[in-house]
This record gives structure tokens, C-alpha cells and sequence, in this order.
């Protein structure tokens, strides 16, 4: 009697397509079910921009177009993963619609038809309102989809229902006027554009075109033209070339542009950590503890936890050394940062006299917000007591043209105020309230 390997072989050999066949199905089934345990992602926007790391302070490195699928390697804070077609790996928004992550240059205006259009959260008759727009007001059209848009306009953004609205040819543009505030206006308003941050001048508008010039972050150049996704610019000095609609801010004065951020991953925080080298501030009961030590310990748990949430980050000093105080001020304003927060711990005249925090501002059209805000943070998660919002005549504060504050944060010469700015997790907390603080902030 035959074994069954040999009728095997002879079925084999009686029937080779059948058993070829068989075994490329079953490569395929194994091949479909391995590829089913990957996330995919579709992109929804015309253009959306990937970025190095899973925030908008991070830098843009490609972009992407509408309908293109990638694989999800992994998430954090609202980004997706991805690896690219050449091998390459960033950072997409995961709600893929978002107007910082959509192409300036793609946008299109809508002029609203209805008398009186509201403007929702999400997608839905029922949503909550966050606008309304009036007859013949214009929005920007970021993304349509069943029915509804999503736009932005007055700074809000959110959702339409597409019979209340017309689409117009119009490509949008949001430039800051003169006033500096944001408002829509025709390409042919445009005067300047500010680059973001360190950029390429090509001679094409094309990632691998010849470079003209380097530019650094914050470089203001002339307007020419548009082309597609790029503007053609020249430089102070006479080179002419194309930048990248992304990489850009807008103006339409000859000033530069500043967009005020919405949102903490879109802000330029500076920290301050007070004193320093020769400069050892206050100083505790025992002597031998100063405050430059805690202050620096601080901001660095601070610095840490801001730019987790996104946040670009600068410090004017990383180690213990000294800084004078114009040059901490004269770093604010150069990089434009969009708030300071000078750390402090207070002294008072005499040993375990005083006790608690407190928030110093200067100015209280450009300084006081940020000050009860943080004010209102801090005291939700410290266990000393909240000495509220004060005004305080500090040079770091007076000499600085961008939102400013300083924080006391506890008396170092106050034992039990001492014993919980010694220890790390009174630092944590420090950290933790801020960061809140500046998420309310920046909304």
C-alpha cells in the first residue's frame, strides 16, 4: 500500500498548477494578514506638513498630498509616526486638518451666503457654537467633507455647513496688517515674508534646487511672487530666490511678520533662571544654600516638561554661571519669544518671617494676563500659600518689550518654605503648574 508522502509526490506530479496555485494563495493570505496588524493612515488635508518631532515647534522636513497612505509606526501627544516612500520618518497631526499643518498656499476662500452662519466645533448640527459669521464675510476653507467645511475666520476655526457658505477661486492668505492683528487678504497685499526658522533661498521651486543663500530664522525678505507652494523673494541684499510657502510668516507691511501662537506647541517660551556663577542670589538658614542653585534645578524640570507638550524652549543660562540682567532681557527680545518667566525663591528680612508665592508683572497691558494666569496654576498644585499677582519694578521685566513675569516661588529663608524648594518635588510641581498655565495661556 502506498504511503502518503508518495501519493503525494504523485499528486505533485499529476497536478503541478493546482499545487502552485495553493501555495501562492496561502503567501498571500499570510502576506494580507501580517499587513492587517499595521495602523494606516489616509491624508485628508490638500497638504499636510511632516515635521521632525510630534509638535509644531518642531521643524518641517516634507509634505505630504491628499489622499497618500502611510503606516503609523507609533503616537504621542496627538502626532502620528510615519515613514515616508523614501525610507525617511516624521511627524504628522493626527487630526490631519489642522490650519498650521495645512499648505498657506492651498487655502481658498468661502464668502458666507446665510444671514447668519454658525460656526461649530465639530462637524454636526448639534455641536457647540464657537462663532457666527455674517452675509458676505469671507472665511478661509480649510477642509470640506460630508457636507460641512472647516474654517477659519476671526481667528476661529471651526465648521460650516456647506449651504451656508460659497467657494470662491480665491486662494487664501493669512497676513498679519498693520496693526497686527490677522485678517484675509489677496496675494497681491503681500509685501514681506519672515522665515520661521533656518531656511534654504533656492533658485527653483524645488527641494533639490540649487541654493542661493542660507537664511537664519526671523529673516524678513521681500515679496515678488507665488508660485505654486513656494514665493519668489529677494533678500536685503539683492539675491533673488524661492522659500517654501511653510517655512514662511506673512506681512503686509514691510515689518516682520509674527504670528501670535494659539496654542502652548506652536509657543517660543524663554526661562530665566535668576542669578547665577558669582550672582548666588538668596541665600537659606543653613548658610550654605543659595537660591541660584534651585532656581537653575527648576527651570530645568520646567524646560523638560514644555517641550514635551511641543514648545521651543531657550534658557538663559543651562549651567551655573553668571548673566547680567540686561543681556537676559536684550535675549527676550531679540529671539521675540512669545512669554518669559523669570525664576525667583524671595527673601525676607528676617529668618522664618515670611512665607508663599508670588507673581511680579511690569506691564499691565502686555505682562498682567500672563501673570494671573500662572498665578491661578501654581496655586491649584503648590502647598504654600498663593500671594496672588503683584506689580514688580524688575529690570528683566521693565527692559522686556514681550510678555514677561517673575515668579517667587517661596522663601528660602522660611524652614518650611525651604524644605519644599529643596526637594524635587516641589520642583515637579513648579513644572507642572506652569506648563498648565501656559496650556490656558496659549487658547
Amino acid at each position: 500500500m502506498a504511503t502518503f508522502w508518495q501519493k503525494c509526490q504523485h499528486f505533485i506530479k499529476k497536478y503541478p498548477l493546482i499545487v502552485l496555485l495553493v501555495i501562492v494563495v496561502g503567501a498571500a493570505t499570510g502576506v494580507t494578514t501580517a499587513l492587517a496588524n499595521y495602523q494606516m493612515i489616509t491624508v485628508r488635508a490638500s497638504v499636510l506638513n511632516v515635521r521632525q518631532g510630534p509638535g509644531l515647534s518642531y521643524n518641517v522636513m516634507a509634505q505630504v498630498q491628499s489622499g497618500q497612505k502611510y503606516t503609523i509606526l507609533s503616537s504621542r501627544n496627538d502626532w502620528y509616526q510615519i515613514r515616508l516612500d523614501n525610507n525617511r520618518i516624521g511627524w504628522v497631526a493626527s487630526w490631519l486638518v489642522d490650519n498650521t499643518e495645512v499648505s498657506q498656499a492651498t487655502n481658498k476662500v468661502g464668502i458666507v451666503t446665510s444671514e447668519e452662519a454658525n460656526i461649530r466645533q465639530t462637524a454636526a448640527t448639534d455641536a457647540g457654537i464657537v462663532a457666527t459669521a455674517k452675509a458676505g464675510e469671507k472665511v478661509t476653507i480649510l477642509y470640506q467633507a460630508g457636507g460641512w467645511s472647516q474654517v477659519l475666520v476671526n481667528d476661529s476655526v471651526g465648521w460650516m455647513r456647506n449651504d451656508t457658505l460659497r467657494t470662491t477661486s480665491e486662494t487664501a492668505t493669512t497676513v498679519q496688517s498693520n496693526g497686527g492683528d490677522a485678517s484675509q487678504v489677496s496675494q497681491a497685499s503681500i509685501k514681506t515674508v519672515t522665515t520661521k526658522q533656518t531656511a534654504y533661498l533656492r533658485n527653483a521651486t524645488d527641494d533639490n534646487a540649487a541654493i542661493v543663500a542660507s537664511l537664519s530664522a526671523n529673516t524678513t525678505l521681500t515679496y515678488l511672487d507665488t508660485s505654486g507652494q513656494w514665493y519668489h523673494v529677494q533678500t536685503k541684499d539683492g539675491k533673488k530666490g524661492y522659500v517654501p510657502s511653510w517655512l514662511v510668516s506673512l506681512s503686509a507691511n514691510d515689518q516682520p511678520a509674527k504670528t501670535a501662537p494659539t496654542k502652548l506647541s506652536e509657543a517660543t517660551i524663554m526661562l530665566d533662571p535668576g542669578h547665577g556663577g558669582s550672582d548666588s542670589g538668596a541665600i537659606a538658614n543653613d548658610g550654605k544654600s543659595y537660591e541660584k542653585t534651585y532656581t537653575l534645578a527648576t527651570a530645568k524640570l520646567v524646560a523638560a516638561q514644555l517641550r514635551a507638550a511641543g514648545a521651543k524652549v531657550i534658557m538663559t543660562r543651562t549651567s551655573d554661571s553668571f548673566v547680567d540682567l540686561s543681556p537676559r532681557a536684550k535675549l527676550s527680545n531679540a529671539d521675540g519669544v512669545d512669554a518669559y518667566i523669570s525664576f525667583h525663591f524671595d527673601s525676607s528680612p528676617s529668618p522664618n518671617q515670611a512665607s508663599g508665592f508670588t507673581a511680579y508683572y511690569y506691564s499691565t497691558s502686555k505682562d498682567i494676563r500672563l501673570a494671573k494666569t500662572l498665578s491661578a496654576s501654581l496655586g491649584n498644585v503648590l502647598p504654600l500659600t498663593n500671594k496672588g499677582v503683584e506689580f514688580g519694578n524688575f529690570q528683566v521685566l521693565r527692559d522686556n518689550t514681550q510678555p514677561s513675569i517673575l515668579l517667587e516661588l517661596g522663601y528660602i529663608n522660611n524652614d518650611k518654605d525651604f524644605s519644599d524648594i529643596r526637594s524635587t518635588a516641589y520642583q515637579q510641581k513648579i513644572a507642572n503648574g506652569v506648563t498648565q498655565g501656559l496650556l490656558n495661556y496659549f487658547q
